[in-house]
Formats: structure tokens, sequence, C-alpha cells
């Protein structure tokens, strides 16, 4: 018997003509969201990308490029019904941990900053598999909490399946290393447990047992050990390790209350390390100024509250998880952003979701909130509130 039964596309696409359109408040949020995302990669972008490049538009180009795949995938799969995702859940596992391990064959993986997290592909792309797996361990997660049911209470039958895939792929993402990406995995596992009625104890025992292995993993590298003091006093190391926290307070400073205007900013200008990526948040503060934070933040707020509301009003218990786990991966990454710019957690290499380049990144969120129009649109108490 094969992993997935056999079904037609017809069968896997919501064919229903009264509700064929995404959800809208999603939708105008969604790409609001990108457009300021465009428009401040390339300002943080264009001087980096013309001396590196010869080229302004370089990465401004390639961001598009995602984006409108994204978009293209994000529209199929908000007209795949939800259950096609459940009959696929143990294959995208099967498939992303493959990606995972094929980064430590000589060969394939790109290593970058003393990580190995890329994969190389044609046409000089590159794919990162840590962005795949994290939605691939969501969807396996809400199917497998959903076909176990009232077993999930149960310490070898329920819990501990999913934890040690949990910890699984954790251990991968570690090898890497991406103790971001890590965080971000285990902190959405055990959101998804939680909510779904797994017994408190199983995961506060599991929660004290794995402490200190994080915990020696946080420290045993020097450059880790460095960014948790760093954290703790930047301006004591203010011309090395110290040097992007600060520069992103100087950033957020020199905004103000209304920014210095897109495309005028200083601190991007070689001042501020990755500031397309790691670092565009503060970008942002520093050309957008306190006004321009606060648009952003109510659009995620939007976005998140949104989420949380379809899962809330989804009756289907798989279809359920799957828009909490969503929802709780982008609004976690975001968060997590956020606070590092700002100095209020250690500096991490992750993404703003839809807003830093980064192919994979976009691709990824924008088919996840895909994913979570179908799962709105399949839902009859939710479609009978939003569309009529």
């Amino acid at each position: 018997m094969g992993l997935v039964a056999p079904i037609s596309w017809r069968q896997w696409t919501i064919r229903s003509h009264k509700f064929a359109w995404p959800d809208p408040i999603l939708m105008v949020v969604i790409s609001v969201i990108v457009i300021i995302g465009i428009v401040m990669v390339t300002s943080a972008s264009y001087i980096i990308a013309m001396g590196k490049y010869g080229d302004g538009f370089h990465y401004t180009k390639k961001q598009a490029i995602t984006i409108i795949v994204g978009m293209i995938l994000m529209y199929v799969c908000s007209i795949m019904r939800p259950e096609a995702w459940r009959r696929l859940a143990s294959i995208l596992m099967i498939v992303a941990v493959s990606l995972l391990l094929l980064l430590f064959i000589p060969g394939f993986g790109v290593e970058f900053g003393g990580s190995r997290r890329w994969l190389q592909m044609p046409l000089g792309f590159y794919i990162q598999p840590s962005e795949i797996v994290k939605y691939a361990l969501v969807i396996f997660l809400a199917s497998s909490i959903a076909k176990k049911g009232d077993s999930i209470k149960e310490l070898f039958t329920g819990f501990l399946p999913n934890v040690l895939v949990i910890g699984g792929v954790v251990c991968l993402v570690l090898a890497q290393p991406d103790f971001g990406t890590a965080v971000i995995i285990t902190t959405v596992g055990f959101l998804m447990m939680f909510v779904s009625g797994f017994r408190l104890k199983h995961l506060i025992g599991s929660f004290i047992l794995c402490t200190p292995f994080l915990a020696h993993f946080a420290v045993s590298a020097p450059y880790r050990l460095s960014r948790l003091k760093i954290y703790l006093d930047p301006w004591g190391d203010p011309l090395n390790g110290g040097f992007q926290v600060i520069q992103s307070m100087v950033a957020f400073g020199c905004g103000g209350k209304w920014g210095v205007g897109i495309g005028k900013g200083i601190q991007k200008l070689f001042y501020l390390p990755q500031p397309h990526t790691d670092f565009i948040f503060a970008v942002m503060g520093e050309e957008l100024g306190f006004v321009g934070i606060i648009i952003l933040l109510i659009l995620f707020y939007i976005l998140i509250v949104r989420g949380l509301a379809i899962s809330m009003k989804t009756i289907d218990g798989f279809e359920k998880y799957l828009a909490f786990g969503i929802t709780s991966l982008i609004g976690l990454q975001a968060m997590i952003h956020m606070a590092v710019s700002m100095g209020l957690l250690p500096t991490k290499g992750l993404p703003l979701p839809l807003v830093s380049l980064g192919g994979s990144s976009m691709i990824m969120n924008l088919m996840g909130l895909g994913i979570l129009m179908a799962i709105a649109k399949n839902n009859e108490s939710y479609q009978r509130e939003v569309f009529q």
C-alpha cells in the first residue's frame, strides 16, 4: 500500500464557485506586507548590489521572481482541499528530511558564514531546506495529532512519537548549525501539542529534560556564547561583537517619528550588517520611523489574529491544528526578528516573513498562507461569516 491513496486533481481542489476567491482580508494584508517588503529590500540592498554585481536592482529582481512564484503557488494552495495535505504529510516529511541530509553530502550543500544551510540550484538560485522542513513538520504534526485522537494523552503512543520526530528534525538543523531555526521548530511543535490537548506534565517534563541540552548547545560554541554576552552588554564590545545591535539601535533612533525617508537611510551603507535580510526591520525603523513600524506591526497583528480565528472556527481537527501551526510559525518568526533588531533577544539570523530577502522563506510562507486560505474556504461556518 502506498503512502498516498490515488486521487484525482479534481478531488484535490475546492470546487465551490461561491467561495472561489481567497480570504479578502488575508489577501489584502499579505499584499501590503509583500509590497512594503520589496520596497525595503530595494532600498536596503541597492548599494550592496551595485558594489557586488554592478546592478543595484540585482536583489530586487531575485525577490520579485520569488514573489511571483510564491503568489502563484499560494493561489494553487488556496484552491486545494486541506485533506490533500493530510494525505501528503508523510511524503512531505520524508522529502524535507532528505533535503536536510543532502546538506551534509559533499557537492550538494553550500557553506556560507560557517553554516551549511543551502542547496545550490540551477541559474544561481539556492534553496534552504530548513524553510521547507518547518512547514513539512507542521503538516506532519497536525496529521499525527488529528489521527491519534484521544491517544495523544498517552505517553508512549501519543506523546513520545511526536517528540521524537521533532527532536530528530531539530538535531539535523542544529548540525548545520542553525540554532535560531531549531528554537522556532521546537517552540511551534510544543505549542501545537499544547493547544491540541497533550498532557501538561509530559510537556513540562520534556522541557525540563531538554533545557540542559539546549543550554549546553547555546554556550558550547564561542560565537554563541559571545552572542549571549553581547546581548547583556552590547557596549562592552562596540566595534566587534556588539556592532550589529548597536548600529540597529542607532537606526531606530535616527528614524524618529516619521523616518528619514525611503532610500535616505545611512545605517544600511555598510554600518548595519545584512540590512536586506537579518536586520531589515532596523532599516525600516530608520527610513519609515515609528509610524511605519507601527503600521507593519498592525499588519502582522491582523494576519496573526485572522489565522488564529480561522483555526478556532474550524471544526476538523487536522485543519484546526494546521491553521494554528502555520499562524504560529509566521507570527513567532516575525516576533523574534523584530525583537532581535531592537536588542530584546540575542542576535539570530532569522528573516522577517514576507519582507526580508530570501527565496525559500518567501515561497514557503506564501504557500503556507495559501493553505490557511484553503482551510478558511473549506470551513462552512467561516465562509458564511466572511463571504455572505
